[in-house]
């Protein structure tokens, strides 16, 4: 053997957090390459691995080296980009080579191994039963996985492969599987040109219909799949084709594309305001600057960013280009697909998790191959493996939930530079409320700033009231609804227009109360109140954190009085309201709860835009990106919810929000109308989103932000230890804190004091964090990285956990 692979195994400990050499079989030689997943052995066990280089001239040594067994995949899975990004992700957030490998495929690219059993040809072994004869049979026939066997012969199968396995007389094999692989569907094509099967049909229209049938779809469509025809591939009418030479039968590999169920008409693109043009020609200078630059689309709700994407795109197309548009909700993607196919049509391939592990599998597959070169999905779809990428669109950029939350910590707006800057392509970060750091960073010219002030054909902002509810409760009303509130639903239903109820709570009631004692009912593994729930005359108890669930007490279980009341309005109380006093509207909630099936979330769209529903009720996941034309009114039940938070950020998400979902109404030819009922009226976020002024929140909040050094003035990293013991998550905390003090040098770092995180203990474990700001993280990386080296791997041995979020948004 000659030539050596360095390898990264999928096996999950820090130690082994390195490539590791394998030999290069003869029969791989010049056909692999790095970004190939291979299957090895790894010690006592067989896993899969990833090859990150490749030493084809290496000899002498590699006889030594263990052999690679198999090469998994046709092509590399990873691009030699992918390979180069996976090393950024791994030094900007501390992963390991495997946590950042794998953050960038489907989960479906995952192998494991099945051990296979055949007979060897020649005498069989004395058969001592003739359940161990059908045994035989089966592996003479053909390999047999060890598991299907044993289920199918009893435990006595395993001792008799044993048994013969030591006789010679079956040969063990190991393979790798992938946890989802291709679809294969049985085809039947022709093996006669067009004039000889139309020849051959009509000498059967009589004596052989179904025959005359098939041989007609062969001559016009050049295959018949048969399953689609409802035939099977022993149907006599197929078998007498295939012995007559007219046809064979093979299996053919076929795409589980979600694309197909979204597919639209064709529709050509709109002549563009001169707002719209001017940040058309923004974008295309930076594709045509070759300089990987980045342009903010600050464009107002209704301002038509999607048509200026669109077209972007299709200039970057027309040069032979691929694009990535993000979006940060699963729910916003099944209206941006329908857009972009009917503009793209199958060169689109969607990408989040709201897909099947087989979807996901195979669209990524179509971006690999080059079959589809516009991607659209959420925040993992950043890493597809776009060839000649020119063009990246995050869609409404501000929103957290492009951060990944868990290991590793990365944010898709930054893979997205990257790749801009990498492929000297242009990235696009487009809001109608752009992010402080991406306001900052424009103003300090590092991001070219573009703005779209205007909606289309000049459509008017909707007219926004805002309603004082303490002064409603002063007045005497106890209802959910203001009068305000009231109003503005009824006239748009009766109207036969659409309101939107926008409320970010899920749940019945935030949690229930004694009103006796005062005391709550907590969750057992988290510090937190449980949340009531309510449905179909059911009702329980459940925490939003660990899922825990419960029945609601009768009695406080502290003072035992029956006094146990709800308190704090969600979702469901919501709809129940609106029941109880218009029983006769068509009410939709889109929350967390009525979401969580496949598709769910597009049936619900399609509902509002075919005109069945009246009025739609939901948490964050309505006030964003959405377009629904019909809706003429907005109403928000509590705005104060988000400004409660303990976190810095909670002015600027609250404002955000209220922007995004006051822009849900009027985006059509009917006048839109906002009612917003909060207890803090006075709130410059509130103020400011009331007054659609974009430019005086920014100000308010950047004297905040610059008086008390957080971001954009900063960038703030977030250790976090957990354990099921309280003593060692502080340990944990403390040692990485004392470690970091000691070991960082910039000056203008503040490493704060170890101490419990926000919510103390969820799942059952104690969780305690240690903030860090600093300016910049070349200046820290490398203390950080020995600290948490320092701290990791002892928690890990203690049955506990640490994670480092870098750039943090929460702390």
């Amino acid at each position: 053997m000659a030539g050596v692979a360095h390898v990264i195994v999928d096996v999950r400990t820090r130690q082994l957090d390195r490539p590791f050499d394998y030999a290069i079989p003869p029969r791989w030689q010049g056909r692999l390459a790095p970004g190939h997943r291979v299957y090895v052995p790894f010690g006592r066990q067989y896993c899969q691995g990833y090859v990150l280089s490749i030493d084809e001239t290496a000899s002498g040594p590699a006889k030594t080296l263990k052999p690679i067994l198999a090469v998994l995949d046709e092509i590399p899975l990873f691009t030699p980009e992918l390979l180069q990004l996976h090393e950024f992700v791994r030094d900007r957030t501390l992963c390991t080579h495997l946590e950042a490998l794998q953050s960038m495929i489907p989960g479906a690219y995952r192998a494991h191994s099945v051990r296979r059993y055949r007979a060897v040809p020649g005498d069989p072994p004395a058969l001592l039963s003739a359940a161990a004869e059908r045994l035989w049979q089966e592996l003479a026939a053909r390999p047999q996985a060890f598991e299907p066997l044993v289920r199918k012969f009893g435990p006595d199968a395993a001792l008799l492969l044993e048994l013969w396995l030591s006789s010679g007389h079956v040969e063990e094999r190991v393979e790798a599987e992938d946890a989802v692989r291709a679809q294969v569907v049985t085809v039947l094509v022709p093996s006669a040109d067009a004039q000889t099967l139309q020849a051959a049909a009509a000498a059967r229209a009589r004596r052989a219909k179904k025959q005359a049938v098939l041989l007609t779809a062969l001559a016009r469509d050049k295959e018949v799949r048969l399953r689609e025809a409802g035939i099977r591939p022993s149907d006599p009418a197929v078998q007498a084709l295939v012995e007559q030479g007219l046809a064979v039968l093979q299996q053919q590999e076929v795409y589980r594309a979600p694309v197909a169920a979204a597919l639209r008409e064709h529709q050509p693109k709109r002549e563009l305001t001169p707002a719209q043009a001017a940040a058309l020609r923004a974008i295309l200078q930076a594709m045509a600057a070759a300089a990987g630059q980045g342009v903010v689309l600050h464009g107002v709700t209704g301002s038509g960013k999607t048509e200026v994407y669109l077209q972007a795109i299709e200039a970057c197309l027309a040069e032979g280009g691929g694009a990535i548009a993000l979006v940060p909700e699963i729910a916003l993607t099944p209206q941006m697909v329908g857009r972009f196919t009917s503009r793209f049509g199958q060169r689109v391939a969607v990408l989040h998790s709201g897909l099947s592990a087989g979807e996901r599998r195979d669209e990524w597959l179509r971006v690999r191959r080059g079959e589809a070169r516009v991607v659209v999905g959420a925040r993992s779809a950043i890493f597809a493996p776009v060839e000649q990428l020119r063009l990246v669109v995050v869609d409404e950029a501000h929103e957290s939930s492009y951060k990944q939350e868990e290991r590793p910590h990365y944010d898709a707006r930054e893979i997205a530079g990257w790749r801009a800057r990498h492929n000297h392509a242009a990235v696009v970060y487009g809001s109608a409320t752009p992010s402080m750091e991406l306001l900052h960073a424009a103003e300090q010219g590092k991001l070219t700033w573009v703005s779209m002030p205007f909606r289309i054909e000049n459509r008017p902002m909707p007219a926004v009231t805002i309603v004082d509810m303490r002064e409603a409760l002063r007045q005497g009303s106890r209802g959910l609804f203001s009068e305000a509130l009231i109003h503005g639903l009824e006239a748009a239903v009766e109207q036969g227009q659409q309101a939107l109820l926008f409320l970010n709570r899920r749940g019945y009631a935030a949690f229930v109360l004694c009103r006796g004692c005062g005391e709550s009912v907590q969750c057992p593994n988290c510090d937190i109140s449980l949340t009531l729930h309510r449905h179909g005359g059911e009702e329980w108890l459940q925490c939003h954190y660990c899922e825990y669930r419960q029945a609601v007490p009768e009695v406080c279980e502290r003072c035992g009085e029956p006094a146990v009341r709800p308190f704090g309005v969600g979702t469901q109380q919501v709809e129940h309201a609106l029941h109880e006093r218009w029983p006769h509207w068509r009410v939709l909630r889109m929350d967390v709860d009525t979401t969580r099936r496949k598709g769910a979330h597009r049936e619900a769209v399609e509902r509002v835009l075919n005109g069945e529903v009246d009025v739609l009720l939901g948490t964050q996941m309505i006030a964003k990106g959405l377009d629904f034309p019909n809706v003429s009114f907005v109403g928000v039940i509590a705005a104060d919810t988000m400004l409660n938070l303990p976190d810095f950020r909670a002015a600027e998400r609250t404002f955000s929000l209220l922007t995004q979902v006051i822009g849900r109404a009027g985006r059509a030819e009917i006048a839109g109308q906002t009612v917003i009922q909060t207890y803090r009226p006075d709130h410059y976020a509130i103020q400011a989103a009331a007054r659609h002024d974009f430019a005086a929140f920014y100000q308010t909040e950047q004297a905040y932000r610059q008086a008390f050094q957080y971001p954009p003035y900063c960038e703030l990293a977030v250790f976090f230890a957990s354990h099921e013991q309280e003593s060692y998550a502080r340990g944990a905390a403390a040692r990485f804190e004392r470690e970091l003090r000691r070991l960082v040098a910039a000056p203008d770092a503040v490493v704060l004091p170890a101490a419990p995180s926000g919510i103390r203990r969820a799942k059952g474990q104690y969780r305690f964090q240690v903030v860090v700001k600093y300016s910049q993280w070349n200046r820290v990386k490398n203390a950080f990285a020995s600290s948490y080296a320092a701290v990791s791997e002892r928690m890990r041995k203690l049955g506990g956990s640490c994670s480092l979020d870098v750039n943090a948004l929460h702390i």
